[in-house]
């Protein structure tokens, strides 16, 4: 799943509960840190790698846990569905519905991304947008390969058809 903050720092604990592991990939370090502190979330990391290697390391033994990964989900969706890891569902609750305030677009850090908010406000826009395109088109990947795929209704599919994503709403909305 994408996002930490808000109303998505409850699915790393609702798949706990459910009786799933959970990759949640978020892009602010302190949202994971909060969700470690509120065991909302069990592990952190900042390597996909080590993230994927403790999912297949709990499920093997039958534990059901969480981690948060430090990323960008516009960047870490499509390279988990480029090396064809499978996942049982795909969600996203990340805050793009306020692309200037709520998304950090792809190759930006967090200190640039807050001040040109101030400086640029149309540029970090701008910037968000085309991250929720690519954002969305994994997911639509994951979901054109028959893995079940959702978001919360935060306009990120809307976004990405305005983007030019003619099939962003090929999965639905929860």
């Amino acid at each position: 799943t994408g996002g930490l903050g808000g109303m998505g720092g409850a699915q790393p604990l609702a798949a706990v509960m459910a009786g799933a592991c959970c990759l949640a990939v978020e892009c602010n370090p302190g949202s994971i840190d909060f969700r470690l502190r509120t065991r909302y979330v069990d592990e952190k990391t900042d390597s996909l790698d080590e993230a994927l290697a403790m999912i297949e390391r709990w499920t093997k033994s039958g534990q059901t846990k969480s981690v948060g990964l430090l990323g960008n989900a516009a960047d870490v969706f499509p390279e988990i569905h480029r090396r064809g890891v499978r996942p049982d569902i795909v969600t996203d609750q990340t805050s793009a519905h306020d692309p200037l305030n709520g998304y950090l677009p792809q190759g930006w850090t967090l200190a640039r991304w807050r001040d040109l908010r101030e400086s640029d406000p149309k540029a970090v826009e701008a910037a968000s947008r085309a991250s929720m395109k690519a954002h969305v088109k994994a997911m639509v990947d994951f979901w054109n390969d028959g893995v079940p795929t959702l978001d919360y209704g935060n306009n990120i599919r809307q976004v990405a058809r305005e983007e030019g994503l003619e099939n962003a709403f090929a999965f639905p909305g929860f």
